[in-house]
């Protein structure tokens, strides 16, 4: 994607901020008032290790992060789409991704994601036993997919949107021209996003629960309430790829002319909204006033404002105050990719190490994220010294 013919750096900035948002989500999720450990399925426990001590702060650091983050992933990966496949065609391209996704993802879940649960196995048998625990992980664990599921369903979408692509080769350009028109207006633009996401997450999510995984797929779940929601955003950014829509979106380098600042508070008072929202609801079906599929319902109304919100602020931010390259950003862009999918078992090792450890819950917190980012942004550093594997990291 380009900008006056340049690499719009801002938005590699932007997909490197969202990969320090999932280490720390994953470092924050030991944390939470609502986690709980599973010593008999530790796969179906909120966190590979959940810690004794607990601070409100993580639940609305967990929430806000889930509300958009995953969905701006998405979004972003598919802005480099259709180029790639305008370029090489259909089979060239997917034999590339194929490579760049599908290997990364094959060794994530054969090497490095059962690390990261070796501390898990521990805690619930107090067993060393390597036979055991991938006897365990295997079959009773059902082979956790850990964060890499992002990995593998983008490598479905891109291969979704590479038959489309060959069967219609219009299809998402002339989808790109359409939503470049449309946000000449940027109300309705507002609304059909809106309107587009609501319908994409909130039946799915009513009929199989709002966090339902597959489950039974081993290293190929994924959480079915929120497939097409993701699907969706992957190809408006497909679609808004193949047009030059950063001039219309961004009018005198303003989100819809407006500072980012402005999104930034409208994404927070967005999950404000979230908040009160599932409060309400909640107590509204104690009360009996509405039905549980009311309260959900509503929630999940707030949950898209919210997500949308949040994604707005961080592409304001990002194009309004990055646009220049950055030493640090550029080297951090430049091992995103290999961070996502190397920092799993760094985060629960040290959230292991620090079980019993007599510090507050910031600290730890701090403790394990800082670790993490270090430990595997060095790992990555010293990968890509390889010539094989910098062509996948």
């Amino acid at each position: 994607m380009a900008i006056d013919g340049s690499r719009a750096i801002w938005v590699d900035y932007l997909r490197a901020f969202i990969t320090l948002l999932v280490v720390g989500h994953h470092a924050a999720l030991a944390y939470p008032t609502f986690a709980f450990f599973d010593s008999t399925h530790y796969i179906y426990s909120t966190a590979p290790i959940v810690d004794n001590g607990r601070w409100a702060v993580m639940d609305r650091f967990i929430g806000f992060n889930d509300v958009f983050f995953m969905a701006l992933m998405f979004f972003v990966s598919g802005l480099f789409v259709y180029r790639g496949l305008r370029k090489k065609g259909s089979q060239v391209y997917l034999k590339g991704r194929f490579v760049r996704l599908g290997i990364p993802f094959l060794i994530a879940e054969l090497l490095i994601i059962p690390l990261a649960y070796l501390p898990s196995f521990y805690l619930s048998t107090n067993s060393t036993s390597l036979a055991g625990f991938i006897e365990d992980y295997v079959i009773t664990q059902q082979w956790p997919v850990g964060p890499p599921w992002f990995i593998w369903l983008l490598l479905a979408f891109d291969a979704v949107t590479a038959l489309v692509y060959w069967l219609f080769p219009s299809f998402f350009s002339t989808l790109g021209e359409s939503l470049v028109q449309l946000i000449r207006k940027p109300f309705r633009f507002g609304l059909l996003v809106y309107g587009c996401a609501a319908v994409s997450l909130i039946p799915l999510s009513l009929w199989v629960g709002q966090y339902t995984w597959i489950g039974n797929w081993g290293p190929f779940d994924f959480q079915l309430n929120r497939v097409v929601f993701y699907l969706l955003f992957f190809w408006v950014g497909v679609g808004l790829g193949s047009a030059d829509w950063q001039p219309y979106l961004f009018q005198h380098d303003r989100l819809f002319n407006r500072h980012w600042m402005v999104w930034l508070l409208v994404s927070l008072f967005a999950y404000w909204l979230v908040i009160r929202v599932s409060a309400l609801g909640e107590n509204w079906v104690k009360q009996g006033l509405i039905s549980s599929v009311e309260g959900y319902l509503l929630y999940d109304l707030a949950f898209v404002v919210s997500c949308l919100a949040s994604m707005a602020a961080c592409l304001s931010i990002f194009r309004q105050a990055l646009r220049k390259p950055s030493v640090g950003w550029t080297n951090l862009s430049g091992r995103a990719y290999g961070i996502y999918i190397v920092h799993y078992p760094f985060v629960t090792w040290l959230q292991f190490t620090f079980l019993d450890a007599s510090l507050p819950v910031w600290v730890k917190f701090l403790f394990v994220f800082a670790g993490a980012l270090s430990l595997s942004w060095l790992s990555v550093s010293l990968l890509r010294r390889n010539s094989l594997a910098a062509q996948v990291l």
